[in-house]
């Protein structure tokens, strides 16, 4: 009876942390799609206004002018 015991509580431990490891999993993914799509963001000047302030401290704005 005991191994039977210890082998269910294996068991539930290892589906527990297999839940556990599918929640951080997509919580990762959903914070490197977040992370890309804001970089993406910042490459536009409207947006990049809207989301810092870093800009506005600039002694001289930068300018991209494609050569």
């Amino acid at each position: 009876m005991d191994r039977d015991e210890e082998s269910r509580k294996k068991s539930e431990y290892a589906a527990w942390s297999d839940r556990i490891e599918r929640v951080l999993a997509r919580g990762i993914m959903v914070l490197a799609i977040l992370l890309c799509l804001f970089q993406l963001a910042l490459q536009f000047p409207l947006a990049r206004h809207l989301l810092t302030t870093t800009d506005d401290s600039e002694g001289v704005p930068f300018h991209y002018v494609a050569r």
